[in-house]
C-alpha cells in the first residue's frame, strides 16, 4: 500500500509517544497530541486497540481519501483490523492522550 506523503508546505506537528511494554507478541504505546499535533501518515499491518485517556478529538484521515472525526471520552475502547494507512490529528483545544495496543503476527 501506498502511504500518502504531505506536500512540502504542509507544517508537520508530530504527536509524542511513549513506547510502555514490546515484547514478540504485543506493543503497548502511549499518544500524547497536542493541540494541531499528529501521527505523519503510517500504516497498520497489525489489529490493534486503543484506550482513550482523554477527552478532546482526532480527525482520521485514510489512504482512501476518507476523514472521519473521533471524540474522546475517559477509558472508552476501540478496536482496528490491519490493514490501515491513515494520519491523526488533534483538532480540539485540550490535549488528547491514546493508548495503543498492537497485536503483532
Amino acid at each position: 500500500m501506498s502511504i500518502p506523503r504531505y506536500n512540502s508546505d504542509h507544517d508537520y506537528n508530530p504527536a509524542e509517544f511513549t513506547i510502555l511494554f514490546e515484547d514478540k507478541k504485543t506493543k503497548i504505546t502511549l499518544w500524547r497530541f497536542n493541540p494541531g499535533a499528529e501521527t505523519g501518515w503510517h500504516e497498520h499491518d497489525v489489529d490493534y486497540v486503543t484506550i482513550q485517556k482523554s477527552g478532546g478529538r482526532l480527525k482520521l484521515e485514510s489512504d482512501t481519501g476518507e476523514v472521519r472525526f473521533v471524540d474522546y471520552e475517559m477509558d472508552r475502547a476501540a478496536s482496528y483490523t490491519a490493514p490501515i494507512c491513515h494520519n491523526a490529528t488533534n483538532v480540539s483545544d485540550e490535549e488528547v492522550r491514546v493508548i495503543e495496543i498492537e497485536y503483532k503476527k
